[in-house]
């Protein structure tokens, strides 16, 4: 019985890729096929992507050979306009038939919500899957997006790298596609699960199978070595997709290399060559594991040329390393003048004038003792000297590394340095975060300088394009604060950052805070904490952001009692004044509505009386614990109040009746119970029905 389902391989060949760009390109390659293939109903079982930074591959199992059929039904005119009333077609309804190229007799009649219509049932033919697949592979590889990209030929193509050959089997056909001006190769004779199978056989394919591979390999000899047992996590990410038949070279260096310090000497062996710095006792030893792709390879050779280019490298780090501490650290700082921040922005010795500003407005605002503010200032002071020293001018990633090594050497204090280096972080979402208080604030000073600076110029990312770093610096900003419980009120922060720049932006002021507040408030959205409901983050963000740890704790707390009873009443309440009080703006003498608003004398139903005493007996109390952080026990006081007497109070009483005086006194009391809870916890109306229901 001839099989409808056949196995599919596309492989990608290239120039050398960025070992960073390689497993998001799978990841967006593997989304791709399964999206797109769902779009053009091929069905399929699994879809397995592997790659090296020269290779990206794609395998699906048992892709269906023909596209599922697909009845599509088509909505023509109302039956009425269709057919006249003794039943026969009118121009309308035999037009409608013409355009779908069917017979008037074809036609069929559809009860919908605003009456009777005519439709067709039209069958959409399918097509065998090989055809699909030549529109289908160009897109999926065009989809792929990469930070950078580049044309290689005149087709106008765009890849990361220049695509040097392309294979695309079904089965045992080849699939003729072109990419640019790439045509697919011919693969004789193999089937695509045949073919996989070879290149399995030829090295190792599975790039998390490989990975596993490199750290048991490199921690095995660390084990045979008596070594400490460890293996640099980004190092071995990039070198996983670097090589395809990984071997290890152990080599060494020159002990007198030792003297540089730890970081520095880490990151010019790892970071720069590629290899990874073994330790004892957490002390860095005069060896070296090198990861080498194997096959037709002298390993006696490469262990010389490894050892070679460290050595070269290591020099220099040295001589740096010995010229740039000839002199203290502050010598360095008038040289920042020469350094430009941002060409509307002026240089940096300009912006760690604004950092000393804006950390003593921090540390003064949440009461830093005067010690402690001084090293704050110092370290702002010094905290970008190191980008002018040779060793950071060579090593760009050792920037506040070096300031810290260098302020030690320069008899600083250890809070001073260790302040410097931190104000860095985090460099990215997994990052470390600042530990002191010193590194804090200074990090805090330095990323809103940033935003506030950027956005004021006019600069802002489109789309996933941010050079300038915007939205990483507010995620690190919101991070700082909320790990080190920082109470400091956002818009006081925006608005000493826009006041220190002295009239070098060009958004005025309001425009600006506004933008910033923004900026920050979408990052909240993925940060305040991640895994919880983006509704719910909505809600509390309604209710405010200007405090960053209260916005954290405002959602873990709510995310906790969400299946709550009580918290379903809190919502509904949310819901029912918010719904009434939609259009109530301006509901009394043309202006907003008013807690005081509510007059006792104008009640004329026992219900708004009921209504009203459940806010008098309880605002106090739920006013409390809110500013007590007890979000929990609020919720519940607020919702067991409530609940019940507005519910008899919606069924039994009109609020917007045509007394003006009596529907804008209601109204004002609907408005004092939904300020009541939604202005510092959470506008819980924002969630889904299903949740508050």
């Amino acid at each position: 019985m001839k099989r409808n389902v056949s196995d599919f391989l596309l492989e990608i060949n290239v120039e050398e890729l960025p070992a960073s760009y390689v497993r998001p390109a799978l990841a967006q390659l593997k989304e791709a096929f399964i999206e797109k293939l769902s779009r053009e109903r091929i069905e399929h079982g699994e879809v397995r992507v592997f790659g090296t930074a020269a290779t990206l591959l794609c395998y699906v199992k048992d892709m269906q050979l023909r596209q599922k059929e697909l009845s599509q039904e088509i909505i023509g005119p109302p039956k009425k306009i269709a057919f006249d009333e003794n039943g026969n077609p009118t121009p309308q309804g035999i037009g409608f038939a013409k355009n779908q190229g069917v017979d008037i007799k074809d036609l069929k009649i559809k009860q919908m919500p605003k009456g009777e219509y005519v439709f067709i049932v039209k069958k959409i033919k399918s097509k065998p899957a090989k055809e699909v697949l030549r529109g289908l592979m160009p897109e999926i590889v065009k989809s792929i997006g990469f930070p950078k990209t580049m044309k290689w030929d005149d087709s106008g193509v765009r890849f990361a790298r220049p695509i040097e050959s392309i294979a695309v089997l079904l089965d045992k056909e080849n699939v003729k596609i072109k990419l640019g001006n790439v045509p697919a190769k011919f693969i004789k004779g193999a089937s695509a699960g045949a073919y996989l199978k070879k290149l399995e056989n030829a090295y190792m394919l599975d790039q998390d199978k490989r990975k596993i591979e490199i750290e048991h390999m490199i921690k095995a000899v660390q084990k045979k070595l008596g070594l400490d047992e460890y293996a640099d996590k980004n190092l071995l990410e990039e070198t996983n997709f670097l090589v395809k038949s990984p071997v290890l070279i152990i080599g060494d260096f020159d002990k007198k290399y030792l003297a540089i310090p730890k970081d520095v000497l880490a990151a010019s062996m790892s970071k720069h060559q590629r290899v990874f710095t073994l330790s004892k006792n957490n002390k860095l030893i005069n060896k070296f594991i090198a990861v080498i792709d194997g096959k037709g390879r002298s390993m006696a050779k490469m262990k010389k040329q490894y050892a070679n280019i460290l050595e070269a490298r290591l020099k220099d780090s040295l001589f740096f390393y010995n010229e740039d501490i000839k002199k203290p650290l502050s010598d360095q700082t008038p040289k920042l003048k020469d350094l430009i921040f941002q060409k509307d922005l002026g240089n940096m010795f300009e912006k760690i004038q604004r950092l000393e500003e804006l950390s003593s407005f921090i540390s003064e605002r949440i009461g830093i003792d005067t010690a402690n503010k001084e090293d704050i200032k110092r370290a702002a002071y010094l905290c970008k000297s190191d980008l002018v020293t040779q060793m950071v001018g060579e090593f760009p990633s050792l920037q506040g590394v070096m300031g810290m090594e260098y302020a030690l050497k320069s008899g600083e204090k250890k809070s001073v340095a260790i302040a410097i280096k931190e104000h860095y972080l985090p460099k990215g979402m997994d990052d470390s975060l600042p530990e002191t208080i010193e590194g804090a604030i200074l990090a805090i000073s330095d990323r809103v300088d940033n935003i506030v600076g950027f956005l004021g110029s006019g600069i802002e990312p489109k789309g996933s394009f941010d050079p300038f770093g915007i939205r990483r610096n507010s995620q690190g900003l919101i991070q700082i604060l909320n790990h080190k419980s920082i109470r400091l009120e956002l818009s006081g922060l925006i608005k000493k950052a826009i006041e220190v720049y002295k009239g070098k932006l060009k958004i005025s002021q309001e425009e600006l805070e506004k933008k910033v507040l923004n900026y920050i408030k979408e990052r909240l959205e993925f940060l305040a904490p991640d895994t919880r409901p983006i509704e719910l983050k909505q809600a509390v963000l309604k209710s405010g952001c200007n405090d960053i740890v209260s916005v954290f704790k405002r959602v873990e707390a709510l995310s906790e009692i969400s299946a709550e009873k009580y918290f379903l009443k809190a919502a509904k309440v949310c819901e029912r004044t918010s719904n009434i009080l939609k259009g109530a703006v301006g509901a009394i003498n043309d202006r907003p509505l008013q807690i005081n608003d509510v007059k006792e004398e104008l009640f004329k139903e026992d219900l708004e009386k009921e209504v009203w005493m459940a806010y008098t007996a309880n605002n106090v109390a739920i006013k409390n614990l809110i500013k007590e952080e007890r979000y929990k026990e609020a919720t519940k006081a607020y919702g067991e109040a409530f609940f019940e007497a507005l519910h008899r109070f919606f069924d039994n009483v009109l609020v917007n009746t045509e007394d003006s005086a009596l529907r804008g006194n209601r109204l004002a009391m609907m408005q004092a119970i939904n300020k009541l809870y939604t202005n510092d916890v959470a506008d819980l109306a924002l969630l889904p029905q299903i949740i508050i229901r």
